[in-house]
């Protein structure tokens, strides 16, 4: 009885702290691409959302991936932007090119609104602290 209930809870904590794993139909290679790529994101998000002071995201997915030449590509992403308990204020839309020496830059950003958007700025910025 003993060793039932120490495999049990073995199980159960083994379950509990484990990372889930997502289903998705991205590749490794580019949820690897989008995490080596975080800052870049982030920081046009912030930029775009400037008066949203915890503006974060989630479902990041690449939309399209171009190599242009050698080390140089184009990469369009996607994302839900959301406030608080994941209130989506809309969906955004960045382009970014790569080139060689000169880095990764935003050449666009596309935010589509969430039909909830206005009423859920009007709770953020009446709640936030």
């Amino acid at each position: 009885m003993k060793k039932v209930l120490v495999i049990c809870t073995t199980l159960f904590l083994i379950l509990m702290f484990s990372t889930p794993t997502i289903a998705s139909n991205q590749s490794t290679c580019e949820d690897a691409l989008l995490s080596l790529m975080w800052e870049d994101i982030r920081k046009a998000i912030v930029e775009h959302h400037c008066d949203i002071k915890d503006i974060q995201s989630s479902d990041e997915k690449v939309l399209d991936l171009k190599m242009t030449n050698g080390l140089s590509f184009e990469i369009t992403i996607q994302l839900d932007a959301f406030v608080g308990a994941h209130n989506t204020i809309g969906t955004d839309t960045l382009k970014f090119v790569r080139e060689v020496p000169d880095g990764l830059k935003l050449v666009s950003y596309k935010h589509t609104p969430s039909k909830d958007k206005k009423e859920i700025l009007e709770w953020y910025f009446k709640n936030r602290s």
